[in-house]
């Protein structure tokens, strides 16, 4: 059988010929969360968590790391893996990947593989990160892992090694397992933004969390819909700064998602879990639009020191010259509250280094604070090189 390369965001063909369009909004399947979720905050859901990324200071929390059923936002651990295996080199984009006959009945969202089929993993990711599609999601499980059961003790073993103490997976996909209910994919707010800033490393990854609709024919879709409104300009919800990541959604859980946005210097990841609705001034979109809004309005990234300009003199010890200019390995920022910027100041920080240095050679720190409170450290580098002292130009000073 053909198999086809994709690339995003160009027209996405797979296996078969066009028919009618299915808008993915549930990952289980139509339905709502009656009963199920509890809006225990008052707000109109669970718990909720707002990070700034590249600092990853904490700038709204509200039950954090109470574990809560995930629904689909477990599949960004699925395409983790997922991503981490063709890293390595244990699997690639057009691997051919054969759907077995469990795959093809796992219902909710999906995009209809049917049994026997062969699809490239390329295909298996967009349409997991994308349509949210519980089918490919576990058919790229059972390719990795062997079977859904040996996949999940690999997402419980990654999430250890990321330190998400309170998250468990069960499955690849997070559908609800009616023959055991308490068997069931479960993460905090902190752990899911902290997976979600992992998911969005993957650049590939990234293109598709903010795509809201592409071409994929297989014989029963001519397109697949990203359940994900922030990110849909056809949407009440939509936030045009925003750039993903994962929805979810089944009774258990409610509504749910990990989102992503940027605007200006900063960029924020928000989690809401256990909203009542989807839409409406209640849902998880609306208040996760809400969260990263507020965020962006209170907070603003400072640029004390840019990479390249000096900001401080290191001593040297045996050198032709007694300092030597150094340089933040990277802009040097800092997140600060807006109407706050004041007083921001950075300074070096370091020992004596001894000759020969070489330029870009880490010499210290940079350490950026404000009224004396630290805000930031960044890796200070030497802006020169500086030879060793010649052994009779010393004696010379004798």
């Amino acid at each position: 059988m053909k198999l086809f390369r994709i690339a995003i965001p160009v027209a996405l063909t797979v296996l078969g010929i066009a028919a009618t369009p299915l808008f993915a909004q549930n990952e289980e399947g139509p339905g709502q969360a009656k009963g199920a979720a509890v809006d225990t905050t008052g707000k109109g859901y669970s718990a909720a968590y707002v990070i700034e990324t590249s600092t990853k200071q904490v700038l709204f929390a509200e039950n954090e790391h109470q574990p809560l059923p995930t629904a689909s936002m477990a599949k960004m651990m699925t395409l983790l893996i997922t991503m981490e295996e063709i890293k390595s080199g244990n699997l690639k984009y057009d691997t051919p990947v054969t759907v077995s006959a469990r795959a093809s009945k796992m219902g909710g969202s999906q995009i209809y593989l049917r049994p026997g089929s062969v699809w490239p993993v390329k295909n298996l990711i967009i349409a997991t990160m994308v349509q949210s599609a519980n089918d490919a999601a576990q058919a790229l499980a059972e390719q990795i892992g062997g079977s859904s059961e040996s996949f999940s003790d690999m997402m419980n073993a990654r999430a250890q090694e990321l330190g998400l103490t309170h998250s468990h997976f069960y499955d690849p996909h997070g559908l609800p397992n009616p023959a055991d209910p308490s068997r069931v994919n479960t993460m905090c707010p902190h752990d899911l933004a902290v997976l979600g800033l992992e998911v969005m490393k993957y650049p590939f990854l990234a293109s598709l969390a903010k795509v809201s609709e592409m071409p994929f024919r297989n014989g029963t879709l001519e397109k697949i819909y990203n359940p994900n409104h922030l990110i849909n300009p056809r949407k009440a919800n939509y936030m045009a700064d925003a750039t993903g990541i994962k929805t979810g959604f089944s009774v258990p859980a409610g509504y749910c998602v990990t989102a992503a946005a940027h605007r200006n210097n900063l960029d924020v990841v928000a989690v809401v879990m256990g909203a009542k609705t989807g839409g409406g001034p209640n849902g998880s979109f609306a208040n996760a639009a809400r969260l990263m809004n507020q965020a962006f309005i209170q907070n603003r990234m400072v640029v004390p020191a840019k990479q390249g300009t000096v900001v401080g003199q290191a001593p040297i010890t045996g050198g032709r010259v007694a300092t030597v200019p150094v340089t933040p390995a990277n802009d040097a920022t800092a997140l600060v509250k807006r109407g706050q910027e004041k007083g921001v100041t950075v300074a070096y920080q370091g020992s004596p280094v001894a000759a020969p240095v070489k330029k870009g050679q880490l010499v210290g720190t940079i350490v950026v604070q404000q009224n004396g409170k630290e805000l930031a450290k960044i890796p200070a580098l030497a802006a020169e090189d500086v030879p060793k002292q010649q052994w009779w130009k010393w004696l010379c000073r004798f």
